[in-house]
């Protein structure tokens, strides 16, 4: 055992059995200062921010002998409900099976204040949809969620509920149609114990009480915590989707993701699964025995198509994506360095908080221009912009390759994911990471009638991708819009 697991079980020791005894204001001094201690004895550590967690006591006082016995009130009208309805309920069989006490955890209150201070900003609302996002960020992901609030606030008519349940910004709320009301969850709900679930205790009472027609899970890892946990109870008045698009992979190479996590276990509780292509799912079906009916392709609209110019004959390339281990900076970079003769024009910047990846070879190349983040992609593609090259190590389908196809870009990209709803495989990198194999599509754009039949082969799916298609799709979920 490490020194600082033994202090920790002398200090709830203690806890227990001295400081919980002490007046309210000395029992926070005292835990400010343990608090205090240490810190500064392991500075690495995650402490609480505040003292507030500390004074949450689990396990009450045991009470005097007299009260542990059960009152005669209650043996009596055990008894009567044992003799009346069902004889398990007999008093004997209940004090042989429960010889101790249980007290009611009256001094376990953070929960219930951190459910009245997020209920009590709702006011009456009278909500169609509630919609549970981890965040509204700048990324694929979130720009989705807002195509799914558009539509069922604009097409459907829904009075629509965002809740964001992590402890991190949105600015992309600030995209959110009038009308659609943002609640800012996650700090509040950061607060409150993991071991205990109160997270999810505090979320799924929000949803009972709110009662929506619908819930729809977008990425939000709570979400998914406490419809496994609580989805019978939540589904008794609202109907349950989910957004999944791809499978994680964390730092060893391992398939992770909201789906690996929690889709065999929700699955019974869903009424269906959204997802933005037709690849994904296959894996799903596969590996974790999920009924092939629960699962619905919906694409995502891609925006209006530009007017088509000239052919370009410029020496630059464009890359536009999230700066995190997914996107795989590092192959970027060895492109980068394959091609020295293109100057390289890189928008992004790290998202996903833990995630983000290397880009210190970007850095020090000359041949590349690091712009940071944007907002429109087509403000920032040139006319001199040769194609989008696009690198990942798992996805989707993702936004960005429709915005750059609606631009006339050839897209050179790997055969990754449900990308080839999009773009042929033919026409795709294989295997994802092979440098020569993206360095020898980006040379063969160089001639203009190649790079004129590449652009005629993007085009020929595209028209599927609108926002007319994406609400029709949805209209043909059960029960999605109605």
């Amino acid at each position: 055992m490490t020194l600082r697991r033994a202090l920790i079980r002398i200090y709830r020791l203690v806890d227990e059995q001295v400081f919980s005894r002490l007046p309210m204001r000395w029992q926070k001094s005292t835990a400010s200062a343990a608090l205090r201690m240490a810190r500064a004895l392991f500075p690495a550590h995650a402490w609480p921010a505040s003292v507030d967690p500390l004074l949450v006591r689990r396990r009450p006082r045991i009470p005097p002998g007299p009260q542990r016995r059960l009152p005669d009130w209650a043996r009596k009208d055990m008894d009567g409900l044992a003799r009346t309805v069902d004889p398990m309920l007999s008093p004997d069989k209940f004090v042989a099976a429960h010889p101790g006490f249980y007290a009611p955890p009256i001094h376990w209150q953070e929960a219930g204040i951190v459910y009245g201070h997020l209920r009590s900003q709702l006011g009456q609302g009278d909500y169609d949809t509630v919609f549970l996002v981890p965040w509204l960020k700048r990324g694929g992901a979130d720009l989705g969620a807002l195509h799914h609030i558009r539509a069922c606030h604009e097409a459907f008519g829904h009075r629509i509920l965002v809740i964001a349940t992590e402890p991190h910004d949105s600015p992309w709320a600030t995209r959110l149609p009038g009308g659609v009301r943002f609640l800012e969850a996650g700090l509040e709900l950061a607060k409150l114990s993991t071991p205990h679930a109160e997270q999810e205790i505090v979320l799924a009472r929000l949803l009972i009480q709110l009662a929506p027609r619908r819930v729809h899970l977008i990425g939000s890892h709570l979400g998914w915590r406490t419809v496994v946990r609580h989805g019978l109870a939540i589904r008794q008045a609202s109907r349950l989707y989910a957004s999944l698009y791809c499978d994680d992979r964390d730092e060893r190479g391992y398939r992770d993701g909201l789906a690996v996590r929690y889709l065999a276990d929700a699955a019974s509780c869903l009424d269906a699964v959204i997802t933005d292509n037709s690849v994904s799912p296959e894996g799903w079906r596969r590996d974790l025995g999920v009924a092939d009916d629960l699962f619905h392709v919906v694409h995502f609209p891609a925006p209006p198509t530009r007017p088509a110019e000239a052919s370009r004959s410029g020496k630059r390339l464009l890359w536009a994506s999230r700066l995190d281990r997914q996107k795989r900076p590092d192959l970027l970079a060895r492109l980068v360095a394959a091609l020295p003769d293109y100057h390289w024009d890189v928008y992004g910047i790290q998202v996903v908080p833990g995630h983000g990846g290397d880009i210190g070879a970007l850095q020090k190349a000359d041949n590349v221009t690091l712009h940071g983040g944007y907002d429109d992609f087509a403000k920032i593609v040139r006319p001199d912009h040769a194609a989008f090259i696009y690198t990942t190590a798992w996805d989707g389908l993702p936004n960005v390759l429709l915005e750059a196809a609606s631009s006339h870009l050839p897209v050179v990209a790997p055969d990754i994911g449900g990308i080839r709803d999009l773009i042929p495989a033919q026409h795709l990198i294989h295997p994802a990471d092979d440098a020569d194999r993206y360095v020898r599509a980006i040379r063969a754009l160089e001639d203009p009638v190649a790079r004129e039949a590449w652009l005629n082969i993007q085009q020929e799916r595209l028209p599927g991708f609108t926002t007319e298609a994406f609400v029709a799709s949805l209209r043909g979920i059960p029960g999605y819009s109605s």
